[in-house]
């Protein structure tokens, strides 16, 4: 396997900008990726495009009780 580039940042992402990093590179022609490698990163992308959606959906559904112990802690603080 040959280098492709180099290491630009090593520092964790949000995955709502993984998906984007993620299928812009798989859709670069100087990326140099054969088409099935190209298809992984592709999923990846959506992969991580529906994560972020879950993640950020699922504080919609938050139990009753928990939404009462924030309140209660906001009040008291």
């Amino acid at each position: 396997m040959r280098a492709v580039g180099e290491v630009v940042s090593s520092k964790p992402v949000t995955l709502g900008k993984a998906a984007p990093v993620f299928t812009l590179f798989a859709a670069s022609a100087a990326s140099g990726l054969p088409a099935e490698a190209g298809a992984l990163v592709l999923s990846a992308a959506e992969a991580a495009a529906e994560l972020h959606a879950f993640r950020r959906n699922a504080g919609a559904g938050e139990s009753s009780e928990k939404r009462r112990k924030k309140r209660k802690r906001s009040d008291t603080g």
